[in-house]
């Protein structure tokens, strides 16, 4: 009878446990998940996210750049390449990545008719392909290495 009682005990604490983990994978999880909403849906849904900060994706809009860097004031247009399209204020410098026709994740806070977005976060998406080099990447290569290691 006692290790009949240990045993569930033992049964007992473990589903404790990995009940405990899973809570806490879900609870870390939902804190890393980036999730952003397209131009559209941020448009429509824009009296709802009042004075939430929210992230909304979209194409960076060619011709639309605005970039002042005495003063480090960004402004540009996202659109979901289908007419919908968020004016962005974004304040700081925008990463290395970034240019027009290029991928964009903003994070901010929209305006009530949904219009425009007054940013404090700009991501850059980029492709995770990698490409071989040209052939004048190749031509430099050849040139350093004939340089360095002379015979």
């Amino acid at each position: 009878m006692a290790v009949k009682k240990k045993n569930t005990h033992l049964i007992i604490g473990g589903i404790v446990i990995v009940g405990a983990i899973i809570a806490l994978s879900v609870l870390q999880l939902g804190e890393d998940v980036v999730y952003f909403y397209t131009p559209e849906e941020a448009s429509l849904k824009a009296a709802t996210l009042q004075g939430k900060t929210i992230k909304v994706g979209g194409m960076v809009k060619v011709g639309s750049v605005n970039w002042q860097a005495e003063n480090l004031d960004l402004n540009f247009v996202i659109s979901n390449l289908k007419g919908t399209e968020i004016a962005i204020a974004h304040k700081g410098t925008p990463p290395d990545l970034f240019k027009e026709g290029s991928g964009v994740v903003v994070s901010g806070l929209i305006s009530d008719d949904g219009k425009s977005i007054k940013s404090d976060r700009l991501m850059v998406k980029h492709s995770e392909e990698y490409r071989a080099p040209t052939d004048d990447a190749n031509m430099d290569h050849m040139l350093l290495k004939q340089s360095l290691f002379k015979e």
